[in-house]
């Protein structure tokens, strides 16, 4: 797996030097890591395919987790999990126990699902890690609605593409109040009885009340994973689950 470490040797070497720069870990420390990895190796990385998934836990973001694991745990022979789920790594306090955590999960898992909505909190720092080579190349980025797909007026037929083109106005729009507005008018004018009210309400119940937006740091990054061919935009659950298929 290139520059994935094979041995406890190797394994301690990249822990201090790639994930700690240089923390010395004492013998007590060093033995907790090492024990702590036989235990997830064992458990986590036998004959099946193992698919580490990252994102956002905050609440509705979190569902699109919970959708993702059910969606690859479905697969032959596969176990997807959350680093939430695994057991805490006790060592001494001044060792980030949370980061080391994350990278023994990610360095031996087959494949990282990592489900994008907006950009602060956790999933941005994870996703800043995964950018490292050891773990790029079996990173697959599900950033939503990065592209727009719902912008035309022959595709908004339906109460459902009405909600997507909503979620999309919420990341892309300038105006987004006025477009919002005219959306429902839109709608209103297929026969569809949609109120600028009732698409409000849909948007807090997906984004939980946020505006939503990828920053130029995030967006330049995201031309990295576009560029391999591991970035998929989705703007639905449904749509999700079917990206998900990117996946090996």
């Amino acid at each position: 797996m290139g520059d994935i470490p094979e041995n406890t040797e190797e394994l301690t070497e990249f822990v201090l030097n790639d994930v700690l720069y240089g923390l010395e870990l004492d013998p007590i420390d060093s033995e907790r890591v090492l024990s702590y990895m036989r235990e997830r190796h064992e458990h986590l990385f036998g004959p099946h395919s193992t698919y580490f998934v990252l994102g956002s836990y905050e609440s509705p973001f979190k569902y699109r987790l919970d959708e993702a694991l059910d969606v690859l745990n479905r697969r032959y022979d596969a176990y997807a999990y959350l680093l939430a789920t695994q057991p805490d790594l006790d060592v001494s306090d001044d060792i980030p126990d949370l980061k080391v955590k994350f990278f023994l999960h990610a360095l031996y898992a087959d494949s990282i699902p990592l489900i994008l909505e907006h950009d602060t909190g956790g999933a941005v720092a994870e996703f800043g890690r995964v950018e490292r080579p050891a773990l790029l190349d079996r990173t697959y980025l599900f950033p939503r609605a990065k592209e727009e797909h719902y912008d035309e007026n022959s595709v908004i037929t339906t109460r459902d593409a009405i909600r997507a083109r909503a979620v999309e106005l919420a990341y892309h729009a300038d105006d987004f109040g006025t477009e919002l507005e005219t959306l429902a008018e839109r709608a209103r004018d297929r026969g569809l009885d949609v109120s600028t009210r009732d698409l409000e309400s849909y948007l807090e119940s997906e984004l939980g009340g946020r505006t939503p937006s990828y920053s130029g740091v995030i967006t330049d990054s995201l031309v990295h994973l576009e560029s391999l061919n591991r970035c998929y935009s989705w703007t639905t659950t449904e749509e999700l689950e079917d990206q998900l298929a990117n996946v090996p």
